[in-house]
């Protein structure tokens, strides 16, 4: 892979993880919305909707070396450790980016998190009062799938501000195993001819 190649890659894993946040936003806003005629209207709705979540993460997040290559197109080859150096530096710049995108609209929810202990005594209260579960947390469908992704966006943004190590880790073994067997053709190649060409001269 190119420098550009690698800028290319950390982009598009940018741009993937962005694009599926921003989709499952809009899906916890207007799920409830939606008045689906039939069940499998909705079972097909959803289906297509995971299907669409798969092609971007495929795609864009852990399969991109080839777009990457198709968007910048051929360059001068890097040496493998400073292919391996430009790889994990520009996904962890991506990553951290996206992270401090996703942080900033989580701060509600991190307040909430941190200031919950305040209402738990209020919550037990409740549980043993009315031997059910507590009134002040029966939300409406609609808030709790969005409590639900704003936890999950907050995950996802701690786990990217901290250069997400396992993601990095696994990209980089993949995008070397990617270029790797174009080598060994080459020599088995030059050591046949090589083989060939001493038969020859015997």
């Amino acid at each position: 892979m190119t420098k550009m190649q690698i800028i290319a890659k950390a982009g598009l894993v940018s741009l993937g993880i962005y694009a599926i946040v921003t989709l499952c936003w809009h899906l916890s806003c207007l799920t409830p919305l939606f008045d689906f005629p039939s069940l499998l209207t909705s079972i097909l709705f959803y289906a297509a909707f995971a299907v669409f979540i798969a092609v971007i993460v495929f795609f864009l997040i852990f399969n991109n070396n080839d777009l990457a290559r198709k968007i910048v197109g051929p360059e001068e080859e890097l040496n493998p450790t400073a292919k391996a150096l430009w790889l994990t530096a520009s996904l962890r710049l991506a990553v951290v980016f996206c992270g401090l995108i996703l942080l900033s609209t989580s701060i509600p929810t991190i307040l909430s998190i941190l200031l919950s202990p305040i209402h738990i005594r209020t919550w037990v209260n409740e549980l043993f009062l009315f031997r059910g579960f507590p009134k002040s947390l029966m939300f409406p469908f609609r808030k709790w799938c969005t409590l639900i992704y704003d936890f999950l966006k907050t995950i996802l943004a701690i786990y990217l501000l901290c250069g997400a190590p396992h993601f990095v880790r696994w990209q980089l073994r993949h995008s070397i195993a990617y270029h790797q067997p174009n080598t060994p053709k080459i020599e088995t190649a030059s050591s046949s001819t090589s083989n060939s060409e001493r038969t020859k001269n015997e």
